[in-house]
């Protein structure tokens, strides 16, 4: 019993040294194999961050889709401590609009996200769609997003070092590529009156689980967001002020954004974005015609990103305007297209 003891202490001590080589040397490759080695399963990390969070709404939020009387088609790209190998690297592409069914206003929307960190990619595919409520003066939003979400895993790439120290044939660690897919239903409410907005949602709501391989799996956990903000005009001048907040958690973790932009003559537009214990960020960007460009640099205060450095996030949204009732004049408009 003691020989047996030792044998399972000493290698719980090689793959105790292995995490440890692997930390040191790249994130990616942190991601890849610390997460194997310390158990036969994957854990879903966090959804991804966004700074621009408040121009792509139905990122997190499927009531949002046709929020306004237009068509949307965005699309972001971000890239994560750059500097640092193997950091993630997402993008984003959507596009939603308002149709009438009856006399019931309806929001359609599709988005489909792609994150890639170190030797995983993980695709995301859904359709959205919302029913709209007069409520309390306002309108509220019900929305329903059926999805489905992909994850590879590139095992041909794992490196481990020869030696005695080094288990190369851990069952634990795919040799191959190896991919799984599954169901992946989310839903959430929107509620705007006047110049204020605001939502609730939940993503990954199933927490379903991936095959990866025998023994390895990639788990989605359910993830909440609250959102909300205003378009304040202010008076006798041609800004309006645009404060905003995200909350996001599994209720194991929580992560805050608090957003404070200004839009200047309802075409350029500018602000700062503070998400405690991981960045400070500037943002910038214009609304020329039918297009809205922007850009935000996130400035990192947490200790990963001082090892590498900031990110970079790169916005374009094309907007068209829809009369869904042409006897009727034109609301106010949303945050998405001023």
């Amino acid at each position: 019993m003691v020989s047996v003891y030792f044998e399972k202490r000493q290698k719980d001590m090689r793959k105790a040294l292995q995490r440890t080589y692997i930390w040191q040397n790249t994130v990616g490759m942190m991601c890849a194999i610390v997460m194997l080695f310390s158990a036969s399963s994957l854990f879903a990390q966090q959804d991804t961050n966004e700074s621009m969070y408040w121009a792509t709404p139905t990122l997190y939020n499927p009531a949002t889709a046709g929020c306004d009387s237009a068509l949307h088609i965005t699309a972001f790209d971000r890239m994560q401590w750059v500097g640092v190998k193997d950091a993630p690297q997402t993008f984003f592409v959507s596009a939603d609009i308002p149709i009438m069914l009856g006399r019931k206003r309806t929001g359609l929307g599709a988005t489909i996200l792609n994150d890639q960190a170190g030797l995983f990619t993980t695709t995301f595919v859904n359709l959205q769609m919302n029913y709209s409520f007069k409520m309390w003066g306002g309108r509220l939003a019900v929305g329903l997003q059926p999805g489905f979400v992909n994850q590879t895993f590139a095992g041909g790439e794992v490196y481990i070092p020869s030696g005695e120290a080094w288990d190369a044939a851990d069952d634990a660690i795919p040799t191959g590529d190896v991919s799984g897919m599954t169901f992946d239903p989310s839903a959430g409410v929107f509620y705007e009156r006047g110049w204020f907005y605001g939502g609730f949602s939940g993503l990954h709501l199933l927490g379903s689980e991936i095959e990866l391989a025998d023994y390895a799996y990639y788990e989605l956990s359910p993830t909440f967001y609250f959102h909300a903000g205003g378009n304040i005009p202010l008076k006798h001048t041609l800004f309006i002020l645009q404060p905003s907040l995200l909350v996001k958690s599994t209720f194991q973790f929580t992560q805050y954004d608090f957003t404070v932009r200004t839009t200047y003559n309802e075409k350029f537009w500018g602000g700062l974005s503070y998400r405690p214990g991981d960045a400070v960020v500037v943002m910038v960007g214009a609304d020329v015609n039918h297009v809205r460009l922007g850009y935000a640099y996130d400035i990192p205060i947490s200790q990963i990103g001082f090892a590498g450095g900031g990110s970079h996030e790169i916005l374009a949204t094309y907007t068209m305007h829809i009369d869904l009732d042409k006897t009727k004049s034109r609301g106010t408009k949303s945050i998405r297209i001023l």
